[in-house]
Order: structure tokens, then sequence, then C-alpha cells
């Protein structure tokens, strides 16, 4: 026979927990004595056979045993399949009962059996409430007295004050016992219901994240752009149908895929792919989008990192749109720009000219009036010349054909050159122009020249037009043994923090009645930066209202070999 049907056997169904507990703990202890009483009857039975035991003294001690084992299958059936109280009820009276027959009765009242009434008192706090064990001590009290009685023998009153503190000590242990399982049920209960409202809660938020997901995968179907979601190793974890159109590649290969293996498309240059990989492994949201050739198409790249709900970063989502069209319009534009500006920087560099003759009596005497007018046009003309100058080099930076022609040039010629164009600026302004070199720069550098120039004449030029008094100051020094760089700094009135952040836009200017009084187009700073880049450097701006401006820029001793 098994654990299992053993289990089975022994337990019985109800729907109070109490009531199945104590018919359990019944079947078990029915169990239990039937085995004691079987072999209590075998050993007795052997040893009055052997002539061990008189018949006499030990006659009704086996037949108590026999008797007990028939009673203890007949309130077996009764607890299973009528009712536990009925078969317990029955089983205290009935074990009270053969243990006031199972000896003599000087035995019984006053002997070698009387400790046998303890067991009923123990099993009625177990069996029934815990009070019970009170009744079978008056029970058992009464039995014992009138057993004396009928035989006439002294009442001995020890047993009964001990029935009574067995009686006390069972009920204490049973309320003790019954208190702590309904506690147990309270807390089990409490849990139940802690775990019904937590399994509902989870239900409605899933429910609602089952919508939301629809909802979101709707989107991620519609949109036009092409949509793709990488894990922290680059895995495609989701992508929408309008990636596979743009890559032209089977969405199958995109999902489940590392993405390492899409940027090794032949279809993709060198320049493009570790462009794609930089902006995918550092994903900065304030970048703008990156361009790259994939075929014949111009796509337009923009990435940002997705987090959890804590917080942490999970992968980034990169956004990938067909910017083919766009791209070409904007090089026609450049194109034009181009053009345009290299046709008007003939005629404009005739009329700075005659118009400097004319200024300086070249043809003849002029009265002031004609100087006057002639100087109007002079530094008209050079101003108009300078924003077509700016035009061109915006459309030649654009278009990719601005080149940097790298050479080896002496260090003090940089503040011999921005002396020569900004010494008369500064003056007329009453400014104090100064430049420092460091000790520690070296006497020669590799770079373009020209273009540092003009880096630095443009951010030197912008200190004048907004400093009103005080200094404009350029530092060249050495950053690290790869590394070098100058500062210009001004005593202006400084600019905000929040106009700092696109001041190396094209076309944007910081708006306010300073900026507007000097007027300008706004592509200076972003053909710097742009230069600055090419270069492989980095221009960084310091400045807070009322207390000026500096400009950095870093660059290295040995510039990028090719750039364009």
């Amino acid at each position: 026979m098994t654990m299992t049907t053993i289990r089975n056997l022994l337990d019985v169904p109800s729907t109070d927990p109490d009531d199945a507990r104590r018919r359990s703990l019944l079947n078990i202890i029915l169990a239990g004595t039937t085995l004691i009483a079987l072999a209590g009857a075998v050993v007795v039975g052997g040893l009055m056979i052997a002539g061990a035991l008189s018949v006499s003294d030990y006659g009704l001690v086996f037949l108590a045993l026999i008797v007990g084992v028939i009673g203890n299958v007949l309130i077996f059936a009764i607890n299973r399949y009528r009712s536990g109280l009925v078969a317990s009820s029955l089983l205290l009276v009935y074990v009270t009962i053969l243990f006031c027959f199972s000896d003599s009765p000087q035995q019984v009242v006053a002997g070698r059996s009387l400790f046998y009434f303890v067991i009923p008192i123990i099993m009625a706090s177990v069996l029934l409430r815990s009070y019970a064990s009170f009744i079978l001590a008056v029970l058992t009290s009464l039995v014992i007295t009138t057993i004396s009685l009928i035989i006439k023998l002294p009442l001995d009153p020890t047993p009964i004050i001990g029935f009574f503190g067995v009686a006390f000590i069972s009920w204490l242990s049973a309320r003790s016992l019954e208190q702590t399982l309904q506690d147990l049920r309270t807390v089990n209960a409490e849990l139940d219901q802690r775990v019904a409202d937590r399994t509902r809660e989870l239900s409605e938020a899933l429910s609602r994240e089952h919508i939301e997901a629809g909802r979101r995968e709707a989107i991620l179907l519609g949109i036009a752009d092409g949509v793709i979601v990488l894990d922290n190793n680059n895995e495609v974890i989701m992508a929408n149908p309008a990636i596979s159109r743009l890559l032209e590649i089977p969405i199958g290969q995109i999902l489940e895929h590392n993405f390492d293996e899409i940027l090794q498309s032949p279809i993709l240059t060198e320049d493009d792919r570790e462009a794609l990989a930089q902006v995918l492994s550092t994903v900065d949201t304030s970048t703008a989008p990156m361009r790259i050739r994939w075929d014949k198409k111009t796509l337009s790249v923009k990435a940002a990192p997705v987090h959890d709900t804590d917080g942490r970063s999970i992968g980034n989502v990169a956004v990938l749109r067909d910017f083919t069209r766009e791209a070409e319009v904007e090089e026609m534009k450049n194109t034009f720009v181009a053009m345009v500006s290299h046709e008007l920087r003939t005629p404009l560099n005739a009329i700075l000219g005659y118009s400097e003759m004319l200024r300086d009596a070249i043809y003849g005497p002029v009265n002031s009036k004609q100087a006057n007018a002639a100087d109007r046009i002079l530094k008209n003309s050079r101003r108009l010349l300078d924003i077509v100058s700016d035009l061109l080099d915006k459309a030649q930076i654009e278009a990719g054909h601005l080149s940097l022609q790298f050479t080896h040039f002496a260090t003090n010629e940089l503040a011999e050159n921005l002396h020569s164009v900004m010494d008369k600026i500064a003056h007329d302004k009453d400014l104090e122009l100064t430049t420092t070199i460091a000790p520690e720069m070296p006497e020669m550098l590799h770079g373009d020249p020209q273009r540092l120039q003009q880096v630095m004449i443009n951010l030197a030029n912008n200190a004048a037009k907004f400093t009103e008094k005080g200094s404009i100051r350029m530092r060249i020094y050495r950053v690290t043994d790869e590394h070098w760089a100058f500062d210009v700094a001004d005593t202006g009135p400084g600019i905000a923090l929040e106009d700092q952040k696109f001041i190396f836009d094209p076309f944007r200017q910081v708006d306010g009645t300073s900026t507007r009084a000097h007027g300008g187009i706004g592509l200076g700073l972003s053909i710097v930066k742009r230069i600055i880049d090419l270069m492989g450097g980095r221009i960084f701006v310091q400045s807070a209202l009322g207390q000026g401006t500096t400009f950095t820029v870093i660059l290295p001793f040995e510039p990028p070999q090719k750039k364009e």
C-alpha cells in the first residue's frame, strides 16, 4: 500500500477545516490504537497460551483488546461516512468504559489500570473542543467514584485531582493550538485575498499592456520611417516593415540578427559604416540626425536610448528616414549658392577697388561729401563681400568641397596675422587686443594656416563687434602631448545659457538688441565649427550674462591626413 493510498484513507473530506483536522486525527488514533491493540492481543494471547500469564488475571485484558479492535473499526466507519463529532464522542465513552472492564475493579480504582483514564482526557481536548477534557475528567471521576462505592473501597481523591490537572494542561495546549490555527487561517485568508487582488491587478495591467502593445504595434507598422530597436548587445529585437523597404533587406534577415551583420553590407562605405556604428554606440539625443549613403539613397539616421521603468538602459532605437529627395534639393541649393556667391565676388571686388580709388582721389580731387559717400560704399561692399564669402564657405562645406591644405607654419604667424587684421578694428573701438603664446608651445605647427586665421579672425571679430569696452585676449597654449588650443576671450555682455545651445547652428543668432544692431546672417560661428570639425578639433564656449565670453578651440598637433 502506497503512502498516497494511506493518506487518502486517513483524510476525511470536509468543508470545515477544524472538522477535517479532527476527523483525520481520529482516524490516525484509531489506526494507531488498532495496531497497538492487535499487537497487545497477540503478545498477551501468546503468553497466556505459553502459561507465562494467568488466564484469570489477563483474560479480561485480552478480551478488551479484541473488543477494542472491533470498536475501532466501527468508529472508523462512523467517522469517515457519518459524523466526526459522534465518532469522537463514541470513542471517548467507549475507551473509558473499556478501561473500566480491562482489569479488576480494585486495579481500575487504585491500581495498575488507573493511569489508563488519563488517555481519554487528553484525547478529548484534541478530538473535540479544548474544554472537552474537563468533561472527560468529570466523567472519569464519576466512574472511579461509582466503582469505589460499588466495591466499597475508600475513595482516594488524589487520582481525581490528577485527572483535573491533566485536563487543565490538555485544555491549555489544545486551546493554544486552536488559537494558533485560527490566527494562521486569518493570515492565510489575508494572503489569499492579497494574492487575489494582486492577480486581478496583474490581469488588468496585462490587459492594459496588451492594449498598449497593440496600439504601439499599429503605430509602428503605420510609420513611414524605418524604426529598428536594438538591445545592449546590438541584437535587433523589433523592426517595422518600413526598415525592410528602406534597406531592401527581408525583415527575416533583420529581426533577431545582430545589427553588426547589417553594417557589413558592401553598400555602405567605410566612413558611413564607422559613423553609423558610432551613432548607435554613443547615443546622444541632442545631436542632429546623421546622413549616410545606402546604395542610391540618402538616409537620415537618428538614435535614442531606450530605458526600462527603473531608468536602466536596455538598448537603443534608431529611426531611418529616406532623405534622398531632400538631399538632392539641398545639393542643388548649395550648388546654386556656390555659383552665385562666386559670381558675385568678381563685381564686388571691382566695386571695392573703384570705391577705394574714388575715396583716395586717384581720379582727381573730391570734396568731403564725395569722400564720405565713397567710404560708405567701401564699408558696405566689404560687408557684402564677407556675407558672400560666408555663403560660399557654407555651400562648399555642405557640398563636401571645402578642402584643407595642411602645411607647416610658424606658431607666431597666427598672432601676427590676427593683429594685422584686427588691430585697427580694436583701436577704432578703443579695445585692448592682446595675444599670448605659452612657452611650452612648439615654434612650428602643422595645419591649414589660412583656415586657422579665418577661425581666429572670425572669433576675434565677433568679440570686437559685441564688446563696447575692455579687452580682447587670445592665448595659444599646449593642452596635452597630442593637442594644443587657443582661447579668444572678451569682456562683452556675455551669452545666456539657454542661447548657448544654438550659437553654432547656421542662420541662428542670439536674439537681442546688441545682436540685431550689429547685423549679420548667423553663419560665422557655424562655419567656424565645421572647419574645426574638419581639422579634427573641438570648440567650446564659456559665458554668462555680464561676464564676457570665452571661446576655446582644441586641435591635434597632427591633423587628420584626409579631410574634405
